[in-house]
């Protein structure tokens, strides 16, 4: 069995590392958030190194319109926080990253990730909860190639530092996979009722895990 990490590619930047990208698109994307049965997740937009995963290094960022000149910052994850602004999508602002010449270039992504983070211990009526709006907004922005997708099996809790497996019954054990600052959650089989996980650090979000059988 092989897992598809839900970190999906949107653009890369061009040789010349500067990276200009029309706010609309990420505005289209957000406007999906707002609907309730959403309430518990968000979609996250980072700018990454495109060899290293690392957050991109740049000497100016910000949105830029005739009528709007917004500095903005990247997070230690590289998260970038953009607003949800109809005033932007009007103007046709444009996400401005400009590098240096020998700066690594940028790609940005987006994360499907849970909105707040979460008490250190968590259970299978939590988790089940973010799996299926997961599997909602994933196959709502898939349109019709949702019927290609994967199946959204699970979750992947995602800590800041690296995390040790807890001690768990066995058959939890057999659904979890502990790795660095991750543990990958199989939620696809008949866990019991009463299942749950207790960490030593509290997660920072939770992504969905997308088994890939190819």
């Amino acid at each position: 069995m092989r897992y598809m990490l839900p970190v999906l590619l949107m653009l890369s930047a061009p040789a010349s590392a500067d990276l200009l990208l029309n706010y609309n698109g990420f505005y289209n994307r957000m406007k999906k958030l707002q609907q309730p049965e959403y309430s518990d997740i968000t979609l996250a937009f980072a700018l990454t190194g495109e060899r290293s995963g690392q957050p991109c290094k740049y000497y100016s960022l910000g949105l830029k319109s005739d009528l709007h000149d917004i500095a903005l910052d990247i997070a230690g994850n590289g998260e970038i926080s953009l607003p949800y602004d109809e005033a932007l999508k009007d103007s046709n602002a444009v996400l401005e990253v400009l590098q240096a010449d020998n700066a690594e270039p940028c790609q940005v992504q987006f994360r499907v990730r849970s909105r707040m983070r979460l008490a250190n211990e968590l259970t299978l009526s939590q988790l089940q909860h973010y799996r299926s709006q997961f599997e909602l907004l994933l196959d709502d922005m898939a349109g019709l190639s949702k019927y290609w997708l994967p199946d959204v099996s699970g979750v992947i809790i995602e800590f800041a530092d690296d995390v040790v497996i807890p001690q768990l019954d066995d058959a939890i054990a057999a659904a979890t996979r502990c790795q660095a600052r991750r543990c990958f959650i199989d939620l696809s089989g008949g866990l019991p009722s009463d299942s749950r996980w207790q960490f030593s650090q509290r997660p920072s979000y939770l992504l969905p895990l997308i088994n890939n059988k190819q």
